[in-house]
C-alpha cells in the first residue's frame, strides 16, 4: 500500500521539491486529515479547509521559520501544523497535553505567536518586520489576514502605519472569503457583493452553467466563467482602494490554485517601493460539501468530548428573554461583534432584523455605539464573549460607566471554555468590571435566574453586566413571568453551621454537590448564591461569616481582584478578625486547552475539588488529600 506523501513531510522545506501534482495530493491528504480529526474531535473546520493550498504555497515560496508567517487569527493553522513537524500529534489537537488549536510558539519555531483574537496580526507582523530590519536579518515577514479581520479598527490602525513606515521584505496576504465567523459586514464586503451579485454577471454565470451541461468539457468553461466572476470582484474597486492607500496591489488570485498563488507570491518578493498586498480569494470549507454549504455552522463544530445536560444553553435563554423584552418595548436593541450565532442573537435578529446589529470584529465600536444608543433613548444589550470584551475595556469605562448609561453587557463564555484554551477562557471579566463606578455585575446560578437578571438589567437605569457560562445550563424550569430581582441581594440555597461556601454563577451546582460529600464526613456545609458581585450582599456575607467563621469562595475567574477578593475586602472592612476565608478560583497563569471537565478538575473547581479544599483548609483531621 502506498504511503501518503504527507507522511514524508516533516519540515516545510520538504514541500519545495514536490511536483504540482504531488503538492495537490498533499493538499488533499491534509484536507482529509483535518476533516477526519476535527469532525470527531471538534475544532475550527471551515476556515482551515479554506487555506490548505494557501498554506502550502506560502511554505513553498518562503522559508519558515527564517521567514515569519503571521496568521490572523491562528485558528486556521491546522495545515501549517501538519507540515511543520506536528503531523503525528495532530489527532490529539485541543486535548489536554496535545497540540493547541491555535498558534503556539512553545510547540514549534514555525509559530510566531499564540493569537486567538482577530485584528492583531498586521500590527504584530509590522513589529516583526521592523525588528528584522533593525537587526539586519535576511528574512521576510508575511501577514495572512482574513477579510473579516479588516472590520477590526486595530487592523486599520496597522494599515495606516504600514503604509507610513513602508517596510521592506514585508508582504500582506488578504485572505478574502467573505466571512469571519458570521458573514462579514462593512464597506469592504459591500463592494464585493455589489459586483458579484450584479444581474448581468449572474446572468452570464447562469448561461455558462446551462451551456456547460450541453457540451464536452463544459465544466472547464463553467469554472473559467466562475473565475472571471471572482476576478471581476477584485479587479476594479479593490485595485483602486489598496493602491490609493499606498500598497502594491496583486490579485485577485484563486486561493485554491497553488501554481497561480506561487507565481504571484514570487512576484511579491520583487521590490517595487511599496508593500505588496496579495488579494487571495478562498472559500471556507473548500473540499468538504457540508462546510461549503454552511460555513457558519462548520466554522467550529461543537466538540463531542463533553457530555451535555440536555438543557438549553445560557446563550439561548438570554436570546429568548431578549426577544420577549423586544416584543414589549421597541427601544430595546441587541448588538454583537461578529458573534450573532455564538451569542444567540441570530435568533433574535430573525424576529427583529432592524433592531439587532452585527458590527463586525469591532468590540470597541460595539460598546461605544451602545453608549450612543443609550444616550438617544434606547436600551442596548451588548453580547460579546468575555475574552473579546476585554478589548473594549476603555469604552466600558469612558463611554458607559462614566456617563452612567443604561447599557447591559452580556459577558458570554465567562469562565472555563475548554478546548479553545488560554486565548479564550473568560478569566478576567470580574476583575476588570467590578472595579468600575456605577457598574452592576451579576452571575446567575441557572437559566431561570438568568432570565430574571436580564429583565432586572432592562429595568435598571445604569450600566449592568451579566456573566454567563459556555454551554448548557443546569436544567432548571423557567418561570412564566419575568421578575425584577433586588439588586445586591444574594440567597442561601443550603443551610450549614460548620462552614459556608459562597459560589458564584455556575459554580453553585458544584458547591451543592461538594456540600453533600462533606455531609458524609459529618461536616455541616452551607451554600450561598451571591447573585451579585457588585454590589455585594455584605449583610448576608457578614451574617454567615459570624455564624460559621469559615467562608469559602468559588469562582471561575482569576483570584486576583475577583469575587473572592471582594469577600475578603468586605470581611476586613467589618473587622471580622476571627473569620477565615479560603478562595478557590483560577490561578495567576494562563490555562491550557483540554476538556472543560478536565480543567475544572485540575483547578479544583469541580465538586470533589471544592470538598477537598474545604477539608484541607478547615478540617485537616478528616484526612483529605492535600491540594
Amino acid at each position: 500500500m502506498d504511503t501518503r506523501i504527507l507522511d514524508r513531510i516533516n519540515d516545510p522545506a520538504d514541500l519545495k521539491s514536490l511536483s504540482y501534482d504531488e503538492v495537490a495530493q498533499v493538499a488533499q491528504e491534509a484536507r482529509d486529515t483535518i476533516i477526519s480529526v476535527i469532525t470527531e474531535r471538534g475544532g475550527h473546520l471551515a476556515s482551515n479547509l479554506g487555506v490548505v493550498e494557501l498554506t502550502l504555497a506560502l511554505h513553498r515560496v518562503f522559508n519558515s521559520p527564517t521567514d515569519s508567517i503571521v496568521w490572523d487569527t491562528t485558528n486556521q493553522t491546522y495545515t501549517h501544523k501538519l507540515v511543520t513537524g506536528r503531523r503525528d500529534e495532530f489527532p490529539n489537537i485541543r486535548l489536554q497535553g496535545g497540540l493547541s488549536g491555535f498558534g503556539e510558539p512553545t510547540e514549534s519555531p514555525h509559530d510566531t505567536l499564540a493569537a486567538g483574537h482577530a485584528g492583531t496580526g498586521l500590527s504584530i507582523a509590522l513589529g516583526l518586520a521592523q525588528g528584522a530590519s533593525q537587526r539586519q536579518l535576511d528574512s521576510w515577514t508575511i501577514a495572512v489576514v482574513g477579510d473579516g479581520a479588516m472590520t477590526s479598527g486595530s487592523s486599520f490602525e496597522a494599515v495606516n502605519n504600514i503604509v507610513h513606515l513602508n517596510p521592506e521584505r514585508f508582504v500582506v496576504i488578504l485572505n478574502d472569503n467573505g466571512m469571519s465567523i458570521s458573514e462579514n459586514i462593512g464597506f469592504l464586503t459591500n463592494w464585493r457583493k455589489s459586483l458579484i451579485t450584479h444581474p448581468e454577471v449572474q446572468s452570464m454565470i447562469g448561461r455558462a452553467r446551462a451551456f456547460s451541461q450541453r457540451v464536452p468539457s463544459g465544466d472547464v468553461l463553467y469554472r473559467l466563467v466562475r473565475r472571471l466572476n471572482t476576478g471581476l470582484a477584485g479587479l476594479i474597486v479593490p485595485t483602486m482602494f489598496w493602491t490609493e492607500l499606498g500598497f502594491q496591489y496583486l490579485g485577485p488570485v484563486d486561493g485554491h490554485d497553488i501554481r497561480q498563488m506561487e507565481e504571484v507570491l514570487r512576484q511579491a518578493r520583487t521590490p517595487t517601493g511599496s508593500v505588496p498586498l496579495v488579494h487571495v480569494v478562498t472559500h471556507k470549507g473548500h473540499g468538504y460539501e457540508p462546510a461549503e454549504e454552511d460555513p457558519v455552522r462548520f466554522h467550529q463544530p461543537s466538540s463531542p468530548l463533553g457530555a451535555g445536560s440536555g438543557a438549553p444553553t445560557y446563550s439561548k435563554v438570554f436570546s429568548q428573554t431578549l426577544t420577549r423584552l423586544m416584543r414589549d418595548d421597541e427601544n430595546v436593541v441587541g448588538i454583537s461583534a461578529a458573534m450573532l450565532e455564538g451569542t444567540g442573537l441570530v435568533d433574535v435578529q430573525r424576529d427583529f432584523p432592524g433592531r439587532v446589529f452585527d458590527v463586525g470584529i469591532a468590540e470597541q465600536h460595539a460598546v461605544s455605539m451602545a453608549a450612543g444608543m443609550a444616550s438617544g433613548g434606547l436600551h442596548p444589550f451588548v453580547s460579546i464573549y468575555s475574552t473579546f470584551l476585554q478589548r473594549a475595556f476603555d469604552q466600558i469605562v469612558h463611554d458607559i460607566c462614566l456617563q452612567n448609561l443604561p447599557v447591559t453587557i452580556i459577558a458570554d463564555r465567562a469562565g472555563i471554555v475548554g478546548e479553545d484554551g488560554k486565548t479564550h477562557h473568560g478569566a478576567f471579566d470580574i476583575s476588570y468590571l467590578r472595579c468600575l463606578p456605577n457598574a452592576v455585575l451579576a452571575a446567575p446560578m441557572d437559566e431561570n435566574e438568568l432570565q430574571h437578571l436580564v429583565y432586572t438589567a432592562y429595568r435598571h437605569q445604569g450600566p449592568f453586566a451579566i456573566r454567563i457560562a459556555r454551554g448548557a445550563a443546569v436544567g432548571t424550569p423557567l418561570d412564566e413571568e419575568l421578575k425584577e430581582l433586588p439588586i445586591g441581594k444574594g440567597m442561601v440555597v443550603r443551610e450549614g453551621s460548620d462552614v459556608v461556601i459562597f459560589a458564584l454563577g455556575k459554580s453553585v451546582s458544584a458547591a451543592l454537590q461538594a456540600a453533600e460529600r462533606l455531609e458524609e464526613d459529618g461536616i455541616s456545609c452551607g451554600v450561598v448564591n451571591p447573585v451579585f458581585v457588585k454590589p455585594l450582599d455584605v449583610e448576608l456575607l457578614l451574617n454567615e461569616a459570624r455564624r460559621t467563621r469559615r467562608v469559602v469562595t468559588v469562582e471561575e475567574n482569576v483570584l486576583a481582584g475577583g469575587f473572592g477578593s471582594a469577600v475578603l475586602e468586605a470581611i476586613a472592612e467589618a473587622g471580622l478578625e476571627y473569620t477565615s476565608v479560603h478562595r478557590i478560583g483560577m490561578p495567576d497563569s494562563f490555562i491550557e486547552h483540554g476538556t472543560a471537565a478536565d480543567q475544572r478538575r485540575q483547578l479544583y473547581l469541580d465538586a470533589e475539588g471544592i470538598a477537598s479544599n474545604v477539608l484541607n483548609a478547615f478540617f485537616p483531621q478528616v484526612g483529605a488529600p492535600k491540594t
